[in-house]
């Protein structure tokens, strides 16, 4: 019986001791933050990194860059600095870029195989991306920040090593992917852990990166072998997306949403009068998508008060100017002069308010007229009507960011079929409908469910809004195109046709035409500057806290040919 005691309370004593054990080391262990877990699961970071990044690159940046090219104001005067895009470098080094990294660290090839992959595409996307838009960055030595003996001056790695180790990370996550994985995918916000659909983007970044870098290296080959594997993005069931939510507190719609809607007034910034005034002279039928009226007021150029808000109504160098008043736009859209126009005529131009390129006119309190953000890419409201927008109660904003289409891909391919006699199995022309197709189905799909006045039957449009215009069909648009394609023109005619229609096509994604301009120097008929402030921003500036704090910081005039991309060999200048 002593015995069986002594057992019995020396397994009492060593759970008590267990349980003191835990509790110093759970309660007494004042070090140790249990809201800031020093690990997160591969789920979370997955999501984080995801959300985070693409919402970045979607928001301002992308602003600038379709202001780059004349698709909006944001930038087109190319005048900003070191402070610009200074919170956006430090959010995208301490938060995304990180955790990414930290799922690569964590990931065991050989038992999350799947979560390394998908992080191994995105370190790739984001990089080049970074690349694309800064030119050297620091990447090899970018987060040893952290141990015993920290970095906190990495340096800045060439654009041109980031992008061979970012074809290197991408041919690892496509072995990675082809992987067994023993739990599913969870976080993937973009194509819910489906692996097939992962590795078509994985090949489409790829080409994309090839066509990028066409002019420094010698890719036909490698374009080539990649177009004839096939697994690209070539439908838009597989397009490579970040589709934003509905969600209002926290506010997490579509950045263009945001400013277009969720305030008092709309404060989009101006949308630029060629882009509409071309749209609305093909009859394009995403116009009504990607535009929305807020008034049908006709300004009166002969009162005082008036002028001061129209459009450039103090300058005689305006190529479309106030709509309404301008017979390039009057008889380019409805044929007649200004005098000529009907009321319903007028008062439909007075809706599409926006600027010609870098006016440099003050910009009056015009938030409640200025035409905004429509049901395309996102959610907003479809143009029925002239009316207010602003007030936070209109459409969804679960709009998209398109990251890689069908369309780009199609798009990439006809220029490696005009450039550098790419076999692509389509003809030049086919190759352009089929990417125009796929883009305007994608307008519709987005704008229809986002505002339910849209409708997708083009043809009952003019009956059903009684607008004084009637849009192209679907069909008749691509035939329009398709048969102005200058098919026996030189290789840069017919490239120069093909990226000016690539221009319209990629509204929503700034990145795409950046790119390829500063890649080709077209579109070629792109509106001059009104007012050249600086030259054409051929990178943007660093970070001015990368500036103070890092040595290692590149000096570069952001406008100067020295401080242009490793691949951009074209360093255009005005």
């Amino acid at each position: 019986m002593k015995l069986k005691f002594q057992k019995h309370y020396s397994l009492v004593l060593a759970f008590i001791m267990v349980l003191v054990s835990s509790c110093e080391i759970t309660d007494l262990d004042i070090n140790t933050d249990p809201n800031n877990a020093s690990e997160a699961s591969l789920n979370l970071l997955l999501t984080g990194s995801l959300y985070d990044g693409l919402d970045t690159f979607a928001s301002g940046l992308n602003d600038t860059t379709m202001g780059f090219q004349a698709i909006n104001t944001s930038s087109d005067d190319f005048n900003f600095t070191n402070s610009s895009w200074n919170g956006t470098w430090n959010f995208l080094y301490s938060g995304p870029l990180k955790d990414l990294e930290e799922i690569i660290v964590a990931a065991d090839p050989e038992v999350n195989p799947h979560y390394l992959g998908i992080a191994q595409i995105m370190k790739a996307y984001y990089f080049t991306t970074m690349v694309d838009l800064w030119g050297d960055v620091p990447y090899s030595e970018a987060f040893q920040g952290n141990g015993e003996e920290p970095n906190t001056e990495p340096v800045y790695d060439s654009g041109a090593s980031i992008y061979a180790d970012a074809f290197v990370l991408i041919d690892q996550a496509i072995t990675n992917l082809a992987k067994s994985q023993g739990v599913s995918i969870k976080g993937d916000i973009l194509y819910g852990g489906n692996t097939t659909k992962w590795r078509k983007a994985a090949k489409s970044l790829k080409l994309k990166l090839l066509i990028n870098t066409r002019n420094v290296d010698s890719n036909a080959g490698a374009i080539q072998s990649l177009i004839s594997e096939g697994d690209l993005i070539l439908s838009s069931s597989d397009d490579f997306q970040l589709r934003f939510s509905a969600l209002k507190n926290p506010d997490n719609r579509h950045p263009m949403y945001q400013s277009g809607y969720a305030g008092g007034e709309a404060g989009y910034s101006y949308f630029g009068h060629q882009l509409m005034y071309e749209m609305l002279s093909s009859k394009d039928p995403r116009t009504p998508f990607y535009f929305k009226r807020q008034t049908s007021n006709v300004l009166d150029p002969e009162d005082p008060t008036a002028k001061q808000t129209i459009p450039c109504s103090q300058r005689d160098d305006c190529v479309y100017n106030y709509f309404v008043t301008s017979s390039k736009v009057t008889n380019g859209v409805f044929g007649v002069d200004p005098d000529a126009l009907s009321d319903s005529q007028q008062s439909y131009l007075a809706g599409f308010f926006g600027r010609d390129r870098s006016d440099p006119s003050g910009i009056p309190n015009d938030n409640p007229i200025r035409t905004t953000v429509g049901a395309y890419p996102a959610a907003g409201l479809f143009d029925v009507s002239a009316s207010q927008t602003g007030g936070n109660k209109f459409g969804t904003g679960d709009g998209i960011f398109p990251i890689i289409s069908s369309w780009m891909v199609k798009f990439w391919m006809l220029e490696a079929q005009i450039a550098l006699d790419v076999n692509t199995g389509y003809t030049e022309a086919d190759l352009m409908a089929e990417a125009i197709g796929d883009q305007i189905d994608k307008v519709i799909s987005v704008g229809t469910a986002a505002d339910p006045q849209a409708s997708s039957d083009i043809a009952s449009w003019p009956t059903e809004y009684n607008w004084p215009i009637v849009f192209n069909t679907k069909t008749d648009y691509i035939d329009n195109i398709s048969s102005d394609y200058p098919a026996d023109g030189s290789d840069n005619l017919r490239l120069n046709f093909a990226l000016k229609q690539a221009w319209f096509a990629n509204f929503g994604n700034g990145f795409e035409g950046y790119n390829s301009f500063r890649r080709t120097g077209y579109p070629s008929d792109i509106q001059a500057p009104l007012q050249l402030i600086r030259q054409y921003a051929l990178s943007l500036p660093y970070a001015q806290d990368e500036i103070n704090l890092n040595p290692n910081t590149p000096q570069k005039a952001y406008d100067s040919p020295s401080s242009a991309v490793f691949w951009d060999t074209l360093k255009f200048q005005f």
